[in-house]
């Protein structure tokens, strides 16, 4: 006990006693130094915190690079419409969430995790300088816009758009006339040309943001699992000590990077900011190759999805002999005396197949973990909101302590030009960048991080246990459908505030001139911490839905398939991202227009208050059908006594409590 004692005030991680080596993991007669064991403690020591280390950095360069990347691509020099640029970070975080899939299987099946984080880092890498130099063209931009050689040089020559002739649309649809007055309420959405939709410099962006996916994507799959080898002979403790600085790693990146990062893109350039991402990413990359003379590396051992889609594959080709089967009248007694074979059952050697009982059982218990992962897709839709339309509508809200002029309503509300997007105004002085300190809109999302990390020991250590004291037996279901409910809440609020800034703006007479960056934006004269009541409904919606989430995936699925059920759970992230964006485009269309096309998306014309509606209906929708499921399954657990035991998520739910900050940081925040 002396040594436990010891050992616990030395760094980062430490072993604490072979009685709590899990059973069958090692010979008795073998220590921790043994050469068979692979490492020495100071040497594991040495492994974790390089790869910790090596998780700070990418994530500050993850977040750097994408929590103001819709105000990057709205503004100028590159002015693409404000839902296509955050549709744009919709699908960049739908590919990073599939490729991270796509990263674990090939570490399994072929190269192993080492080489397979470190080619990603080179992918990773490619991406980041060239839109570090993206970047340095919009800086050069910004210092003198008559001479812009290197982004013409860069991206190519920019089609210019001439004005449009149409009736401009006030808010909440008024059209007005050219002296201001309203029309009435009825929408007049001008056709777009092209030009406006020409995703200027998207031929180096769009690339760019694809290699930091194909990169990013891989490296998150990978590197926690990556960690916890390193230390997975020495106990539950240990492992759960390493996945708590993990966590904590995770979430130091993400706040520098919020925090600092993008305060200096938006109050001195983006260049700035991103090769301060740059920097940290190379650091990230050296730290880890550095460490390697630590690491304690496996082969692939091939992977348990390739197992999986052979099994549901011979399952599918023999389904004629499973109707054959249930026909049969000579069937000998074995046959006779069993149930029914399902679906998957063909797969069996006892039926014929080529997989042994157990593996098919493991397969049939992704069931229900797979339909709970499809009831989460419209959660994330909404979830990644958060870095999207509350991002657009935080942008037109007061963020600064001095604006430079003062507009009248029809004014701020009157678009006669398809390409100025408030970016020119040769009659406005600018205020300088220096006496006029900018509150970052992104910087809101700092409010969900902040609950989270509070919110979650409170639940976990005096809220639940105290609960399970009392009688109250609230599931990882029902707690995932109470994280539902806020995230409707929190859809509500936006929507609400965003009826309240127009009203403001009406009842005000007048608009209030910000600048982001390069842009110019006419805004209401109402605070953007207004925002923070969302932002807090969608972190507590995550400390219940995200974590009950992967617990119960975790306790109800076998040991052997929880890296597939990570992926499953990275699998339905991005298709929520990519349902997200799917509806974005489909309000922006001719007929809808609740996301205005005029003036590049202002969003002071349209309807952008019913998006956050619409979106809170299809959580609700969701809720509801999920809520049915629920009573569904939790009356046949009643009934049916010989369903299989979950594993007792004791130990491994405490781990999920640190582990779900892999995957919400990985999303959104990773991102």
């Amino acid at each position: 006990m002396a040594q436990g004692k010891d050992d616990e005030v030395k760094p980062l991680l430490s072993y604490r006693g072979h009685s709590r080596l899990e059973a069958g993991d090692l010979d008795s007669h073998r220590t921790l130094t043994d050469p068979l064991y692979g490492l020495s403690r100071p040497k594991r020591r040495a492994a974790c915190t390089a790869i910790i280390t090596t998780e700070m950095f990418e994530r500050l360069a993850f977040y750097g690079l994408t929590a103001n990347l819709v105000l990057f691509l709205n503004g100028d020099p590159f002015t693409w419409l404000s839902y296509e640029a955050a549709n744009t970070l919709l699908i960049f975080l739908g590919i990073t969430y599939m490729c991270s899939v796509l990263g674990g299987w090939i570490a399994d099946t072929m190269l192993g995790r080492f080489k397979t984080i470190l080619i990603s880092f080179i992918i990773y890498i490619c991406g980041t300088v060239l839109l570090i130099l993206v970047g340095c063209a919009s800086w050069e931009y910004s210092k003198d816009k008559l001479d812009h050689t290197f982004l013409v040089t860069l991206c190519g020559g920019k089609q210019k758009c001439p004005l449009s002739t149409a009736a401009p649309i006030g808010p909440l649809g008024a059209t007005t006339s050219t002296n201001g007055t309203t029309m009435g309420m009825v929408t007049l959405e001008p056709e777009i040309p092209d030009c406006a939709r020409q995703h200027y410099c998207g031929k180096v962006i769009l690339p760019a943001l694809f290699l930091i996916a194909v990169g990013t994507g891989a490296i998150r799959s990978n590197l926690s699992p990556f960690g916890a080898d390193q230390v997975k002979y020495e106990g539950p403790e240990v492992m759960r000590m390493f996945f708590n600085w993990f966590y904590w790693a995770i979430n130091v990146g993400s706040f520098i990077a919020i925090g600092a990062v993008v305060c200096i893109q938006q109050n001195l350039n983006f260049f700035y900011g991103y090769l301060i991402t740059g920097i940290a990413l190379v650091m990230s990359t050296l730290v880890f190759v550095f460490g390697r003379m630590f690491y304690l590396s496996k082969k692939p051992m091939g992977s348990v999805l390739t197992n999986t889609r052979k099994i549901i594959g011979e399952a599918c080709r023999r389904r004629k002999q499973r109707r054959r089967l249930y026909v049969r009248q000579d069937s000998d007694q074995v046959l006779r005396s069993n149930p029914n074979p399902s679906f998957l059952d063909m797969a069996k050697t006892r039926f014929g197949g080529s997989f042994h009982e157990s593996m098919v059982e493991d397969v049939k218990a992704l069931g229900k973990v797979i339909l709970v992962f499809i009831a989460l897709i419209p959660y994330w839709a909404v979830y990644f909101q958060m870095q999207t339309t509350f991002l657009i509508q935080g942008l037109h809200m007061r963020f600064s302590m001095k604006s430079s002029i003062n507009h009248t309503v029809p004014d701020c509300t009157n678009a006669s030009s398809t390409d100025n997007h408030q970016h020119v105004f040769p009659d406005i002085p600018d205020i300088p960048k220096d006496e006029n300190f900018q509150i970052p809109p992104a910087w809101l999302t700092l409010f969900d991080i902040i609950v989270v990390l509070i919110l979650v020991p409170v639940m976990d250590r005096i809220i639940y246990p105290r609960m399970d004291k009392s009688g109250w037996n609230l599931t990882h279901l029902r707690r995932i459908a109470i994280g539902m409910i806020f995230s409707t809440m929190a859809m509500v609020a936006a929507g609400v505030l965003e009826v309240f800034r127009i009203q403001k703006i009406l009842s005000d007479g007048y608009c209030i001139h910000m600048r982001a960056g390069n842009t110019n934006y006419f805004a209401a004269d109402l605070w953007v911490f207004c925002q923070i009541p969302q932002y807090t409904l969608i972190g507590i919606s995550e400390v219940f839905t995200s974590v009950a989430g992967l617990e119960f995936a975790y306790s109800q699925a076998p040991r052997s398939m929880q890296g597939l059920i990570m992926g499953l759970f990275y699998m339905a992230m991005g298709l929520g991202s990519f349902l997200s964006s799917g509806i974005l485009t489909l309000l922006a269309v001719p007929g809808i227009s609740w996301l205005s096309t005029q003036d590049l998306g202002n969003i002071n014309f349209g309807h952008f208050s019913y998006v956050f509606f619409l979106f809170a209906g299809i959580q609700v929708l969701a809720l509801i059908i999920f809520t049915i499921a629920i009573f569904m399954y939790e009356k046949n657990q009643r009934v049916s006594s010989s369903s299989v035991a979950p594993i007792s998520p004791t130990r491994e739910s405490q781990r999920l409590h640190v582990q779900r900050g892999q995957v919400s940081r990985g999303s959104s925040i990773d991102g």
